[in-house]
């Protein structure tokens, strides 16, 4: 391999390196999210609708960083797919509902909805991580 051939799988790494930090803090966010959900769905009430939403707050700016990190790597190697599924959309009307309403239908549309980012979180995940191990192999 020559020095430049070097560079760049170590450029490759390092952002992987950054996308897996980035899509585990989503991970972690919507893990948080989905705690306070099912919290909500057992205790109900407008205080435990307004700390989930808080936590869903969290973990869109956690995807954002990630989607990011993950274009950067994708860029480095071109072999991760499925960045545009990272996403968590409740949607306003949704949310205002959850919150003002304090429906149990409502939770559990909202609930799915950050299970389904936890999905895709996850595979996302998996595709970084399968990608690093080839990299680092290759060093």
């Amino acid at each position: 391999m020559t020095p430049g051939e070097r560079r760049e799988v170590r450029e490759a790494v390092a952002a992987g390196r950054r996308a897996l930090a980035s899509l585990e803090e989503a991970a972690d966010a919507l893990d948080s999210a989905s705690n306070w959900g099912l919290a909500d769905l057992v205790l109900g009430g407008a205080l435990v609708s307004l700390v989930k939403h808080a936590r869903l707050g969290d973990a869109r700016e956690a995807l954002e960083r990630a989607r990011a990190d993950l274009y950067a790597f994708t860029r480095e190697v071109r072999d991760v797919r499925g960045i545009e599924e990272l996403r968590v959309d409740v949607g306003g009307v949704a949310s205002a509902l959850d919150v003002l309403v304090d429906n149990p239908f409502v939770d559990l549309y909202v609930q799915k909805k950050i299970s389904d980012a936890e999905d895709n979180v996850a595979a996302a995940i998996a595709a970084t991580k399968t990608v690093l191990a080839r990299l680092e192999a290759a060093r």
